[in-house]
């Protein structure tokens, strides 16, 4: 049995920095008995986050080997938690000791439910309860916790890439902290990372990374909430009061502690149709954070570490590059005047190795399907300084396209690593910014993908997501088009209608301003360049 300690004292003659704290950490509620630390917060029955947290680690004195626990408990954010240790006799006296606080906080006050598949504990009747925040990293408790890391379902890391030291062969190159690519792209990829890690850690109420696993789960209760949305309708008002969508909002900042403002309004947090793209987005950031947890440690990371990528700086007076400089800021109808005149700052090659023969797939499908072309892309290049003359003949009879792509900028290296993903699930919900369904956006006018980006002001990111000296960030990439189908008006597809390979939503007809082409197959898309640009 433990002994108390003061609150808010430390054993004698010991500060913060003399305690080491173990792992494993706790990732399940209900789970103690075999972990050493965790990390809570707490809710109410009805998925209320009151902006408290509790932490608890099982610590050893580094002089005289004593055994403690300590805990840690206060508003997220705290400057100043409280604390209380708990002197104990040995290791398995504090492992006891422990579980049965956390027990406490926890699964003695909540009840088991199954929310979107997955069980999990939520508050009892008229309680609070304390649930497990499945944590990759953490940065609450004493100093030493710090370095407790873990990432629950995390992927296999695939062998290094072109730009770290191997080449497209897979012949590898003796080299991970030092990347062998040009220093424009090494800077580039650098300046994404830390970017992206920061911006994860700063969506967080306790400044922590998620875990894979907790990652994975949200994309599972993003995919229900959207099907939530298919009954109650399009009106925020009675999303805000349906049971369901509600509770799966609750979930969701269970296993994602996002900030989220106390106080603030529903509308502005519940899983509505106004956010599921903003929490798409940011779960892909948190996820390409997860590959760069040791950049504060490691001053020569490699940000290129486990990415099949070969990536190229192109100078404005390259071959590819006066193609690209010149061509990109002229494709546009100029609807958006208020964007202003494109302003190219650098451009990459991008060859990402599993996206090799995905456009050939893609074309020898629809010409399988001997198409009658319909609509094409506006703004296309007269030539491809980076085709050949065969793929030119094969790019025209498959209304193969060059369009464009926006994205947030620390959305740009989980791109790179992962592709332009498709949603776990396709469910056939309108959702702002994605007026068509859950596939693959693309546009042939710049100013319309640049809404999407980073830049300052931009329509639907407002400039969010930015990398501090950087500016926005644009994707070019190779479209298999197919015979499109134009949409009569905005609706949730999952497929095109047979027949057609895409679906179109052609300006003036379809209830956009600009085109818009969405692909729902991963293959007819294929990324070929990223620009970062500014307007003026």
């Amino acid at each position: 049995m433990g002994t108390k300690l003061a609150k808010d004292s430390f054993p004698a003659g010991t500060g913060r920095d003399d305690f080491q704290c173990f792992g494993p950490p706790a990732t399940r509620d209900g789970e103690f008995e075999n972990v050493k630390i965790c990390d809570m917060g707490c809710f109410t029955q009805d998925g209320k986050d009151s902006n408290k947290y509790y932490h608890g680690a099982i610590v050893q004195e580094k002089k005289s080997k004593k055994w403690y626990v300590y805990f840690e408990w206060g508003r997220t954010g705290a400057s100043n938690p409280s604390f209380q240790f708990v002197a104990c006799s040995s290791e398995a006296d504090a492992q006891a000791e422990f579980a049965s606080q956390l027990h406490s906080k926890n699964d003695k006050r909540g009840e088991w439910v199954t929310i979107a598949g997955i069980r999990t504990l939520r508050a009892k009747p008229g309680k609070d309860c304390y649930l497990v925040r499945p944590m990759a990293t953490r940065s609450t408790g004493l100093p030493d916790a710090r370095s407790i890391k873990t990432n629950e379902g995390a992927k296999p890391k695939p062998e290094p890439a072109a730009a770290s030291g191997t080449e497209p062969n897979g012949k590898a190159k003796p080299t991970k902290k030092a990347p062998t690519c040009d220093p424009q792209t090494l800077a580039l990829m650098r300046d994404l990372t830390v970017a992206t890690v920061a911006y994860t850690r700063g969506s967080m109420a306790d400044a922590s990374l998620p875990t894979q696993m907790a990652i994975d789960e949200a994309r599972t209760i993003l995919a229900e909430a959207q099907k939530r949305l298919l009954v109650v309708g399009d009106s925020v008002a009675d999303q805000v009061k349906d049971k369901d969508l509600v509770e799966l909002t609750a979930f969701m900042y269970k296993r994602i502690p996002r900030k989220k403002p106390i106080g603030a309004a529903a509308e502005t947090w519940i899983l509505s149709k106004d956010n599921v793209l903003t929490w798409q987005n940011d779960l892909d950031a948190f996820e390409s954070a997860l590959y760069a947890t040791d950049i504060e440690h490691e001053p020569e990371f490699d940000p290129f570490e486990g990415m099949k990528l070969t990536m190229e700086y192109l100078p404005p007076d390259s071959k590819e590059g006066k193609f690209l400089y010149e061509w990109w800021p002229k494709a546009t109808a100029n609807r958006h005047h208020g964007i202003g005149t494109m302003v190219i700052k650098n451009v990459w090659r991008v060859e990402r190795h599993d996206d090799a023969g995905k456009i050939p797939q893609a074309q020898e499908e629809i010409l399988a399907d001997k198409p009658k072309i319909g609509e094409r892309a506006l703004f296309q290049p007269e030539k491809r300084a980076d085709l050949k003359a065969a793929e030119i003949k094969k790019f025209n009879a498959t209304n193969t396209a060059l369009l464009f792509h926006g994205t947030r900028s620390v959305n740009v290296s989980g791109i790179l690593r992962e592709a332009l993903r498709m949603p776990k699930t396709l469910v056939g919900v309108v959702i702002t910014g994605a007026m068509f369904g859950p596939g693959i956006y693309f546009a042939d006018d710049w100013k319309k993908s640049a809404g999407y980006t980073s830049l300052r002001g931009s329509y639907w990111s407002q400039g969010a997501g930015a990398v501090k000296g950087r500016e926005a960030f644009m994707f070019a990439a190779d479209v298999a088009l197919g015979n499109p189908f134009v949409a009569p008006h905005a609706h949730g597809y999952t497929a095109p209608p047979t027949g057609h390979h895409s679906i179109f939503g052609k300006a003036g007809q379809s209830g956009v301003q600009n085109n818009e082409y969405i692909v729902f197959k991963p293959h007819q898309n294929r990324l070929r360049y990223l620009a970062e640009f500014t307007t003026k």
